[in-house]
């Protein structure tokens, strides 16, 4: 292993910056891998690595990343890009090709590229989103000299595509049209005065049918950009527009408008294109491509005739971009690995897409870090694919010889040997975070501008969280011979479904939030329609649009959001023919089944399940190390490890247990879907007991359900077996088989629940939230650290914590604040709650208490008992709340301002409160540090006059303050980081109402 110190680009010849580094690990299994770190860490030398095997790469490889990347290599599950680490136990460029994808006018630009510039040699392009034309050009230039570092950098594609104008880009890397022509072309154009129709482009957090939907009947308004499964983007005159948003937002669907109007991608770019058949494109020589040039109009390769490739051009400014179909077609060609040729969004369009499938996203450049430490991540992830990069041209100096592609394209790349080099450390968030030491207000600016990258984030995730759309299932089960294609006899049906508790009593039986058993409030409980009991309702709409007819198999069904019954709603039931009658005889219909934007799948009919022939599997054989399950099925339920009540308790034995996967008895329940929904309970205790770290799963997508026979009757006795087939953080994947009398009834494959985040503690708020708590009590406080990074999790939790006006009061918080919010309500409820049992009193849920908040920050918690006050203390990690004035500061190596400001007694006491503690000297400053924030309500400095254990004594001229403190640390999946808490012990800052809240 070497590690080589060196700066690279413009940005670090202005400033000599200590470089973070970069390891690259190979081996030949994970076994090897995982001592290969252990040797990195201690700083002990690497065998040469083997051709072929899994790779590591780690940027900043700290002690605590090496031991995160030890863990994941330990489960052999791969990791792609989280927290600067890649992973892959099977490289992807081992079977699969690369593909540069070329952005295309995106509402954010910002591109970093000055010291890639020097790198190359070259002048910093012009970059400008001053008009359409201007934009569109700066975007040209920036990919053109991504591409041309890439290349330098020995990163070459095996096919290219483009998102938009990004295709012209994608044109011009495929040879098909020559740069200098293109460039042009460019220079000859009045950039500025472009003309364009005036109308609007606005983003829709749902599938293109969804959207299509929106749009009927809808002058003017067209589908222009099918994105991904979750995003597609309309376009139309903005009174049209503006009411389509209306209804869609009233829907729950996010909906952004655009800040540019073109009409790209739309008829209504027809009477403008003139110029540009003239003089634009179309107009310039063009050729057979030299590499596979995939078109998003199309979503295949580009064709062979220059007549057909003009002609292709031209249907691409009037046509909508395909973006999702184009690239699960190039996945389904082979291709694994998508570079993102510059700024943007595109990578998460292409996570959304080929979710479930092995493929790996990265941007070669970003506006969170330098041109060059962007391009050094690509180069670590592509080569932990398998790729050869050369990270020797990363390391020279910007004043140093200028590198050009074609010095990189070596023969021999595939025979580098692994290395060490160093990453840029050129953060700007970082870079606040050092200066806030000195200047507090940028820390104020910094904490913005992460919770405004929180809040993006959760938007995009909101869109996801809603379940897996229009995706391949994880595992593909044994198809039925293709339907032929024949005039449909069966018409689309439209009905509707009342979801409520009085319509579906048994629904009290599945609620998600637990309350007291008087309590009056049924949206607290949170009713839910399980997943399965949606498929049955799916099954009764297609039994009566198609009478004597059976379901043989359900077919990608995609759960989108929860079907909450409370309040009371009303679904729409869509049934429309895919396919119908085949000439075969065997009478097979397909139909495609929605709940309103719930759920849908395609379900497959026959006239009996004999009609088609698709012989049941044979059950699964015991796994040899198999061994009884800890929990038995009674305690699955007495110990709440699964949330339902009596309706759903249908495991009645837990058989066995085993790495592979678990067993066992059920026996069939009444309400509609609750064999399957007891199928999916065996999925959650193999997690307890199995992967208890996050134990929490609820369904989002199911490849196919195949009946081979009637399904069981209440009261039946059923086998269940869950074989795991893929088991990560975010989700966990099963096949299963149902058996009767030893013979299979119903089998299952690509069952995929997502995860939730959170560990014990968020375990056993779902299980007994009145007796447990999220928040951990200290000395003389109660705090919570902000360890959950998805949605998901987030809106889990706040349905534990929140009454009804407590959530209405966090839906109307932007964004950016809910996060805050809810972890002060989290700290505050749970340290009235700690007080209500040192009283000897019952316990409380959550949902009995309500907080508001004063103008001040005093938070003020309620309930029949009483009030209570509490004071509330927040950094961007870490919620602290105590009974009196509070205070948290991070222990950082520079509190020595502190330090510096102490007399000399001061000095001495601190060293008796290090005595006590054992603090390092930045820790006991950061005490010294936070005891000042709760005192500083005078003019007088408060000067340390006492210590006793950890409580400190401040004097003023006038009085004296007694301070308690304590140290806290970050959880492990948080940064390390420790805080220290300060909490004034010598008065009550706000009066108490009552003995308890």
């Amino acid at each position: 292993m070497r590690t080589v110190a060196a700066h690279g680009g413009a940005r670090a010849a202005a400033a000599t910056r200590e470089p973070e580094r970069m390891l690259l690990l190979a081996a030949r299994n994970t076994a090897e891998l995982a001592e290969r770190i252990d040797a990195a860490s201690a700083g002990e030398g690497v065998a040469a690595e083997p051709a072929s095997g899994p790779r590591l790469g780690v940027i900043d490889p700290t002690p605590e990343r090496l031991a995160l990347a030890r863990r994941i290599v330990t489960k052999g599950a791969p990791l792609r890009g989280r927290r600067d680490i890649w992973f892959s136990p099977e490289p992807l460029l081992a079977t699969g090709g690369l593909a540069f994808v070329f952005p295309g006018l995106e509402a954010d630009f910002d591109p970093r590229v000055e010291d890639i510039a020097a790198l190359l040699d070259v002048e910093v392009p012009e970059l400008s989103a001053h008009s359409v034309g201007r934009h569109a050009a700066s975007v040209f230039a920036v990919g053109g000299l991504l591409r041309d570092a890439l290349l330098a950098l020995g990163v070459r594609p095996d096919a290219v595509a483009g998102h938009s104008a990004g295709e012209w880009q994608a044109m011009i890397a495929g040879d098909i049209v020559s740069r200098s022509d293109f460039d042009g072309m460019v220079a000859r154009s009045d950039l500025d005065a472009l003309r364009i129709p005036g109308v609007e482009f606005v983003v829709l957090g749902c599938a293109p049918d969804r959207a299509a939907d929106a749009i009927t009947d809808r002058d003017g308004v067209v589908i222009s950009h099918e994105n991904s499964p979750s995003q597609t983007v309309i376009c139309g005159p903005s009174d049209e527009v503006a009411d389509i948003m209306s209804d869609l937002r009233s829907a729950g669907v996010l909906c952004q408008p655009l800040p540019f109007r073109s009409g790209f991608h739309t008829p209504m770019l027809a009477p403008y294109l003139g110029p540009f058949l003239t003089d634009g494109l179309p107009s310039l020589p063009m050729r057979t491509a030299s590499l596979p040039v995939w078109s998003a109009t199309t979503a295949r390769p580009f064709p062979d005739d220059p007549a057909a490739i003009r002609e292709l051009s031209v249907r691409h400014l009037l046509e909508p971009v395909r973006f999702s179909p184009l690239i699960r077609a190039m996945h389904d060609a082979g291709t694994r690995v998508f570079v993102q040729v510059g700024p943007g969004q595109l990578g998460s369009l292409i996570d959304d897409t080929l979710r479930g499938s092995p493929h790996l996203t990265i941007a070669a450049n970003s506006a969170h870090r330098s041109g060059i430490a962007q391009l050094r991540r690509v180069a670590a992830a592509v080569w932990v694919e398998g790729g050869a990069p050369d990270f020797a041209v990363l390391a020279r100096d910007a004043a140093g010889p200028a590198v050009h592609p074609t010095e990189a394209q070596r023969d021999d790349a595939a025979s580098r040997p692994v290395r060490a080099t160093p990453a840029d450390a050129d953060d700007p968030l970082v870079r606040l975070r050092e200066l806030s030491t000195s200047l507090p207000a940028l820390d104020d600016l910094r904490r913005l501008l992460a919770d405004t990258a929180d809040a993006v984030a959760d938007v995009v995730t909101a869109a996801r969280a809603a379940g897996p759309r229009d995706q391949r299932p994880h595992a593909t089960p044994r198809p039925i011979a293709a339907p032929q294609a024949v005039r449909p006899t069966v018409e689309p049906i439209r009905s509707t479904l009342d979801v409520s508790t009085a319509a579906m009593p048994y629904l009290l039986d599945h609620c998600m939030a637990a309350q007291r058993e008087d309590w009056q409030d049924e949206t607290d409980r949170r009713p839910v329609l399980p997943a399965t009991t949606m498929v049955a309702h799916m099954l009764d709409a297609a039994l009566a649009a198609v009478r004597g007819h059976v379901v043989i198999e359900v077919r990608n069904l995609r759960l989108r959001r929860w079907l909450v019954a409370a309040p009371p709603t009303r679904v729409d039931v869509t049934v429309r023919p895919v396919a119908t009658p085949d000439a075969t005889g065997t009478g097979r219909i397909m139909l495609a089944v929605s709940l309103g934007d719930f759920a849908d799948a395609e379900l497959v009919l026959a006239p009996s399940h004999d009609a088609v022939p698709h012989t049941a599997p044979d059950p699964w054989r015991p796994w040899p190390d198999k061994r009884a399950p800890r929990l038995t099925a009674r305690r699955l339920y007495d110990e709440r490890w699964m949330f339902h009540g009596p309706a759903f308790q249908g495991i009645t034995r837990s058989v066995a247990i085993a790495e592979q996967g678990m067993r066992g008895e059920i026996t069939v329940l009444d309400p509609p879907g609750a064999l399957l929904d007891n199928f999916g309970q065996l999925i959650g205790q193999w997690l307890v007991e199995r992967r208890p770290e996050r134990c929490i799963a609820f369904p989002a997508e199911i490849a196919s359900i195949r009946f081979h026979q009637p399904e069981p009757a209440p009261g039946t006795t059923v086998d269940a077996t869950i074989a795991v087939t893929d088991c990560r953080d975010e989700w966990i994947v099963v096949d299963g088989q149902l058996s009767v009398g030893g013979s299979v009834a119903i089998s299952v494959t690509g069952w995929r629940d997502f995860r939730i985040e959170g560990g014990e503690r968020v375990c056993a708020i779902h299980r007994f939230p009145q007796h447990n708590t999220l928040a951990a009590r200290q000395s003389a406080c109660w705090a919570v650290a902000d360890e959950w990074t998805s949605l998901a999790t987030r809106e889990f939790l706040r349905h534990k914590y929140l009454a009804a006006a407590e959530r209405a009061e966090y839906d109307r918080l932007a964004p950016t604040e809910r996060r805050r919010w809810l972890l002060a309500r989290i700290a505050a409820k749970d340290a009235a709650r700690g007080r209500v049992a040192d009283a000897g009193h019952g316990p409380l849920f959550p949902a009995e208490l309500r907080v508001r908040q004063d103008t001040a920050g005093c938070l003020s918690v309620t309930s029949a008992r009483g009030h209570q006050y509490l004071h509330v203390a927040q950094t961007h990690e870490i919620t602290v709340v105590g009974e009196r004035l509070i205070a948290v500061i991070e222990v950082v190596g520079g509190s020595l301002s502190v330090h510096q400001a102490m007399t000399s007694a001061e000095e001495a006491l601190l060293d008796r409160l290090r005595d006590v503690t054992s603090d390092p000297l930045p820790v006991a400053l950061a005490r010294l540090a936070a005891a000042r924030a709760v005192t500083a309500d005078t003019a007088d400095t408060a000067v340390l006059s006492d210590v006793a254990g950890r409580d400190l004594t401040l004097a003023t001229s006038e009085r004296e303050y007694r301070v308690r403190t304590d140290v806290i640390r970050n959880p492990d999946a948080l940064p390390a980081r420790q805080y220290a808490v300060a909490v004034r012990t010598d008065a009550t800052q706000a009066p108490t109402t009552g003995e308890t809240p």
